[in-house]
């Protein structure tokens, strides 16, 4: 989440300094662009605090002085609603974003394409909201609008595809994720390969919902995908877990706050483990149920294997190992595999 609003924090900085130098203005719309190029530094520090107020005087400044036509505009109202996100003030957030694009309607109509990026940060808020609906009606407008104006096989359309396979696949809605991640990864690897980030990041999710949905057939298809976009590049199964084969699983801790809402979920952690069958780093793989994947990280560190050999030689081997949380009112549990 950081390093894309640090991207468009960046991009839209970079906007409105060519604008700003285009006419003679009033010197306070001078100090506005001096507070957005302090925010973009501030914020790539991780200074929320101190950034989102001289954000917000920029944007007064603005909204006081400029047309409602002016792009500046927009552009404020996007910086005020991304360091709302960071802070994780999300109430807030959805409001500037609703202004936004309120504002980027009248601006560029309907059907411009430069809403996409506003519906995609609305449709996350909303889905957090316990909004589904709303969420997957703005994702699909946004891609509506990006299929339009930038042709089906863009990147950018690649990116929503993905966007909406992680939205169904955590809604379990595993068939409408799958369609998705399908389409995300064609579109990935007729642009740029399939050893691409965007390549990956579909693979993954693609990988979860086999995971999640305990349908081993998924990774046959995956596999499948890989071997005709890349017939050269044979990848390693993914579907590897590791479980039954450890010397010592090590059991997560129920976290208070887990306990608390009564949260349940299965977390895949995918682990790394040096020649002599230590796990030398673990990660959350599916961005699994809150609280949950910490604790399930830390418990990943701390299993054992046997070293894995070939021809008699130790070596580094990955794979995955699968908690299974389950709670109850009174009592939670917490399955190994």
């Amino acid at each position: 989440m950081k390093r894309f609003l640090v991207l468009v924090l960046t991009s839209l900085l970079a906007s409105s300094t060519i604008i700003s130098q285009s006419a003679q203005e009033p010197p306070e719309l001078a100090q506005a662009t001096e507070l957005t190029n302090s925010v973009a530094k501030l914020f790539k520090e991780d200074k929320f605090d101190e950034a989102l107020p001289l954000a917000r005087r920029a944007l007064e400044i603005r909204e006081r002085l400029l047309p409602r036509t002016d792009p500046r505009l927009a552009m404020s109202l996007g910086y005020v609603g991304d360091l709302y996100v960071a802070k994780r003030d999300y109430d807030n957030a959805k409001k500037t974003f609703e202004r936004l694009l309120q504002l980027q309607e009248e601006q560029g109509g309907p059907n411009d394409v430069k809403l996409a990026s506003t519906l995609d940060r609305l449709a996350v808020l909303y889905n957090r909201d316990g909004k589904p609906v709303k969420a997957e009606e703005l994702y699909q407008r946004a891609l509506a609008l990006r299929e339009k104006a930038l042709g089906p096989e863009d990147i950018q359309v690649a990116e929503t595809y993905y966007a909406l396979g992680q939205f169904y696949r955590i809604r379990k809605d595993f068939d409408k994720a799958l369609n998705s991640y399908r389409r995300s990864l064609a579109i990935f690897v007729r642009n740029s390969g399939n050893t691409a980030d965007g390549f990956e990041r579909a693979s993954t999710g693609f990988s979860c919902v086999g995971y999640e949905s305990g349908n081993k057939a998924i990774f046959d298809e995956l596999e499948a995908i890989q071997k005709q976009f890349a017939p050269a590049q044979p990848r390693p199964r993914v579907d590897k877990i590791l479980n039954a084969s450890a010397v010592t699983l090590a059991k997560p801790e129920y976290p208070a706050r887990a306990r608390e809402q009564h949260l349940s979920g299965t977390i895949v952690v995918q682990v790394e483990i040096d020649e002599e069958g230590k796990v030398i780093s673990a990660k959350d793989m599916c961005g699994g149920v809150a609280y949950l994947g910490e604790a399930s990280i830390k418990a990943a560190l701390k299993s054992r294997f046997a070293p894995t050999t070939i021809s008699g030689v130790p070596v580094k081997t990955r794979g995955v190992l699968q908690f299974n949380f389950i709670a109850s009112p009174t009592i939670p549990r917490i399955l190994p595999d």
